[in-house]
């Protein structure tokens, strides 16, 4: 009787954590599963497209171009208003590559199904290595509601990363230390953050693990090199991930990042359309307090970490609080990339296990985190926002210092040495004047630069290729359905219901052209009657009297340049093609009565003339030039160069091939246009997501 009586509670407990187990399985089919099946959504066509253009043999180097990357969208047909591929490493396409042979859906159905793999994978790995059971691990990994959600409806990479940080733990448990340091690398080149435990084992002077991470990164590096060629990996390196550190990859004013760089932002930067209403705007705070807000996170753990100590519950807390600490310190942190949070909650919940209390805590903030993308704040004060918009970061920093407190309580008995303490200060100042140096100067000009700003188009993502017209101008937005034209006064073109990507106006107004995007290929047609002057073509530029237009073609993302008559009484003629293949074409204007360009020409971009011979180099630069644009008395050439790794604002004068920078910040500039004789328009992303961009003015001398 009393075995009878012992084991009805037991077995009343199994029957609750089956039943939560079922119900936490059917919700995940039923809110993300069966929804992902049938769309495509936002982030899967991102890798896909990449993964695709690397199988097709394409030119990368322009994967990282917001409007590029829409234009072979809509080329291929794949149904997604917007895509781009800002801030993601160039290997993160790498495991789609194989998918790229079916259609896009076909590619994510697979992907969705491996991704049930990796949470099995997953599932089972820490069942194995905990003693919490299996069962009590699946509801735990099911309990990540929102996470798990958001990245199957979205086709994220993170369950894969979760995957093998979980391997990676395992085999430091079982001290296979070149494979832990090793998988931790993969998981690096499809999402940085799990390369900072490279620090970790160099603190805890753990050499094998430190050199299976170094080396396979190195690895992955040189492969992604010949694969996709070394431009993309540089590109990533010094373009993408530096503003990606600093938190500008896409809004970074927005709650739903629920970030500290995000929430410093709002407080502290001015941005007109973005945030135009700080706490208190003050680059200069922002520039002191982000730097610290990360040596506060990250001193205390290093502080408490037991360098000579391989007990598994050490060891469990340490991996626990460090990947809680990651994704606190995550600069653009999304609901998907809490699915990683399922890890350090396993490890917390099997060290913790004999104290109740502290479990029931642990799952309960666990719980929050994952439902916190459920409510958005609705009050408009600044401080109802920092409060409730993020409080998802609040609550995984309550979830951290449980970590740390039960660091500490394991520490007790130890102490670090002098050495050791003495290294840890100095490396705390090393990063912290570095920090704010780096910080300081990146916004060294920005008053200048929110100054220069123009009327905010309040509904617009992004604004580039400002041209004037007779007392005004028109634009390519960025909109949540697509790209379109708009005026000055955000008056949409009445163009046909698809992606504008580029156009051409003259000032006067009496001709504009468009370039459609459709599927197969772009189109570029009449403003006026929308009737097609030049198929498979882009980026149109009109002669000075009207009669001729210059536009590009494609191959595999390569840019040939031709021209087509465009009187109205010729409307059938055949263009001509301009350049051969040795010139890969990316942007064209007239100079007088001759076509210029840029082209990437022996490896780099410069700009050509062209006129009844070869082309020709106007003027010698020593750096790569983006877009540029001609004044109306072909004097001047207002053009876009790269210095720094970022694309700067110049004005090159004809006469004497002279150059003088408008620009100097730590952002870019991009397409500009002369709207009168000392004024020039253009876009700029200073102070907001790398390459979504405003438009801005400035004035020059003659």
């Amino acid at each position: 009787m009393a075995s009878r009586s012992n084991s009805a509670p037991h077995d009343a407990q199994t029957m609750v954590e089956a039943a939560l187990c079922v119900a936490l399985a059917v919700l995940l089919l039923w809110r993300a599963v069966l929804p992902a099946w049938h769309v495509l959504n936002t982030d899967f066509p991102n890798y896909y497209l990449v993964a695709r253009l690397l199988r097709e043999g394409y030119s990368l180097d322009r994967v990282y171009d917001w409007i590029w990357l829409q234009r072979v969208k809509d080329h291929w047909g794949i149904d997604q208003s917007l895509v781009g591929f800002a801030g993601l490493t160039p290997s993160s396409a790498l495991p789609l590559v194989p998918l790229t042979v079916f259609t896009a859906m076909t590619a994510k159905r697979i992907w969705i199904v491996l991704n049930f793999a990796f949470l099995a994978c997953t599932a089972e790995l820490l069942h194995r290595d905990t003693s919490l059971g299996r069962r009590r691990v699946w509801i735990i990994c099911l309990l990540a509601i929102v996470p798990l959600r958001t990245s199957f409806l979205y086709g994220q990479m993170h369950l894969l990363v979760l995957l093998l940080m979980v391997l990676a733990f395992s085999c430091y448990t079982r001290r296979r230390m070149i494979a832990c340091g090793a998988l931790l690398a993969l998981a690096a080149a499809l999402k940085i953050y799990p390369a900072v435990f490279g620090i970790y084992f160099l603190w805890k002077k753990q050499w094998r693990p430190l050199l299976g991470l170094i080396v396979t990164a190195v690895v992955v590096m040189s492969i992604t090199c010949m694969w996709m060629g070394p431009g993309i990996v540089y590109q990533y390196i010094s373009q993408q991930l530096p503003r990606s550190l600093q938190g500008e990859m896409l809004d970074p004013y927005h709650w739903h990042a629920a970030s500290a760089a995000a929430l410093l932002h709002r407080l502290l930067l001015f941005e007109p359309a973005l945030n135009p209403h700080p706490l208190y705007n003050s680059p200069a705070l922002y520039a002191i307090l982000y730097p610290l807000w990360q040596l506060a996170v990250l001193v205390p753990f290093f502080s408490l970490v037991k360098y000579t100590s391989n007990h598994p519950r050490s060891i469990q807390l340490e991996w626990a609080a460090l990947t809680i600490a990651l994704l606190v310190l995550s600069p653009v942190p999304s609901s998907y990339h809490f699915v990683v949070m399922i890890l350090p909650v396993v490890l917390l919940v099997e060290a913790l296990k004999e104290k109740r209390r502290s479990i029931v805590t642990i799952l309960a903030l666990y719980v929050m985190i994952s439902v916190t993308d459920l409510w958005s704040p609705a009050h408009p004060s600044q401080l109802y926002i920092a409060l409730v918009g993020f409080s998802r970061l609040w609550i995984s920093l309550a979830l951290y210092a449980i970590c740390l407190h039960a660091l500490w309580r394991e520490a007790a008995s130890t102490h670090l040495s002098r050495r050791r303490i003495y290294s840890l200060t100095a490396a705390a100042l090393v990063v912290a004047v570095v920090g704010v140096a780096g910080y300081r100067q990146h916004f060294i000009l920005h008053d200048q630069q929110m100054g220069r700003r123009l009327q905010p188009a309040s509904e617009n993502y992004l604004a580039i290729a400002p041209q004037p017209l007779t007392n005004s101008y028109l634009f390519v937005a960025m909109t949540p359905h697509g790209y379109r034209i708009f005026d000055k006064r955000e008056k949409q073109s009445r163009l046909a219901n698809t992606d504008q990507l580029s156009f051409a106006a003259s000032p006067a107004g009496y001709a504009m052209f468009a370039e459609l995007a459709e599927r197969g290929h772009s189109r570029i047609v009449r403003a006026d009657d929308a009737t097609t002057v030049a198929e498979d073509a882009e980026s149109p530029a009109i002669s000075n009297d009207g009669r001729s237009l210059l536009f590009l073609r494609e191959d595999k993302g390569r840019g040939s340049l031709w021209v087509v008559p465009i009187d109205h009484a010729d409307r059938t003629a055949t263009p001509t093609r301009l350049t051969d293949d040795s010139y890969d074409v990316r942007f064209a204007a007239w100079l007088g009565e001759d076509p210029i360009f840029a082209a990437k020409h022996d490896g780099h971009i410069r700009l050509f003339k062209l006129g009844s011979r070869e082309p020709t180099i106007p003027f010698a630069s020593s750096t790569d030039i983006g877009s540029f644009a001609v004044s109306a008395d072909h004097s001047r050439i207002a053009l876009t160069t790269l210095i720094h790794n970022r694309w700067q604002l110049a004005v090159l004068r004809l006469s004497d091939n002279r150059t003088a920078m408008l620009t100097s910040g730590d952002c870019n500039a991009y397409t500009p246009s002369w709207i009168d004789s000392s004024t020039i328009l253009y876009g700029t992303d200073c102070g907001r997501g790398l390459g979504l961009t405003a438009l801005a003015s400035v004035n020059v001398s003659k």
